[in-house]
């Protein structure tokens, strides 16, 4: 009996898991939007896809606050004789905010724009929506595998 009662704790304690949730998201970078998208768009879904691997998603459990603190496109050009290479690295910085403590992850995503005789002007270097969403799933991810 006694050993019946101490399988059946030590099988409670291996399949618990700690439950969380996505309580909010804000922005502390100085870029909040890109066009017409929010910055903040698609990340609580981002975030509990990834949290779900290792955690139970719900309502009732301890919350977890996502805080993007930094979003950077630095890039580089060459240009010779009307062709022109620009790469561009779209960058993230996530802080997760959990139980009192801060896990950051940084996210970065590459783009190349090859060009002939068209001028690419600063700051209109065409934005893609998936270079911000695998930037963000790097930043996120980084974070995530921080947590306790």
């Amino acid at each position: 009996m006694r050993l019946l009662i101490l399988f059946l704790f030590v099988t409670t304690l291996s399949f618990s898991q700690t439950c969380v949730k996505v309580d909010s998201i804000w922005v502390t970078a100085k870029v909040r939007e890109l066009g017409n998208r929010n910055i903040k768009f698609g990340i609580k879904q981002i975030m509990e896809d990834e949290l779900s691997e290792r955690y139970c998603l719900s309502d009732d459990g301890t919350s977890i606050g996502v805080e993007i603190y930094y979003f950077g496109i630095p890039k580089t050009s060459i240009r010779v004789v009307g062709v022109e290479r620009t790469n561009t690295t779209t960058q993230v910085g996530i802080r997760l905010h959990y139980l009192g403590k801060k896990y950051e992850g940084l996210g970065e995503s590459d783009t190349e724009i090859r060009a002939v005789m068209i001028e690419v002007k600063e700051g209109e270097v065409p934005f893609e929506k998936m270079t911000l969403s695998n930037a963000l799933k790097k930043a996120i991810h980084e974070a995530v595998i921080q947590l306790p």
